[in-house]
């Protein structure tokens, strides 16, 4: 993550901390998380395309699979609140070599995985049933998903 993208992801929760509207703030977060596993899916996929060891390509695709699937349960809690599916950039972050790729996917997929569980307090207390879709992507992470690269 660059610094102007963390910038302007804090600037954003510290204008929401300031007006407050939960449903703008839950759908601020499933936006970005929205963004966040559209992008890790298609970063995924293109490293898997220049991984030369096909188990490890297997298991990015694998991955690239259970990121798009997030993905798509966030876009259902999106729409479900009346919010609007963003937009999202192609910009891929790429390593030295594939070795370097795999770190920085697995830095940017703890990244996401502690954004998420900083927010779940706040969202549980005003919407369970996204606060549930959020455990169960963290959960799915945490027990052979995402978050076990290779």
């Amino acid at each position: 993550m660059s610094l102007w993208s963390a910038l302007k992801s804090i600037w954003g929760r510290f204008q929401r901390i300031l007006t407050r509207d939960p449903r703008q703030e839950i759908l601020a977060i499933l936006g970005q998380e929205y963004v966040d596993k559209m992008k890790d899916a298609f970063q995924y996929r293109r490293h898997a395309e220049q991984m030369r060891y096909k188990h490890f390509r297997e298991k990015l695709l694998r991955i690239a699979e259970d990121e798009e699937k997030h993905a798509r349960w966030l876009k259902e809690r999106i729409l479900a609140l009346g919010g609007e599916i963003p937009e999202i950039s192609s910009a891929v972050e790429d390593g030295w070599n594939t070795w370097e790729d795999l770190r920085l996917d697995l830095a940017e997929e703890k990244r996401h995985k502690w954004d998420v569980t900083d927010q779940l307090p706040m969202i549980e207390r005003f919407d369970a049933e996204t606060a549930e879709t959020l455990r169960r992507i963290l959960a799915a992470d945490n027990h052979g998903g995402s978050s076990q690269t290779c």
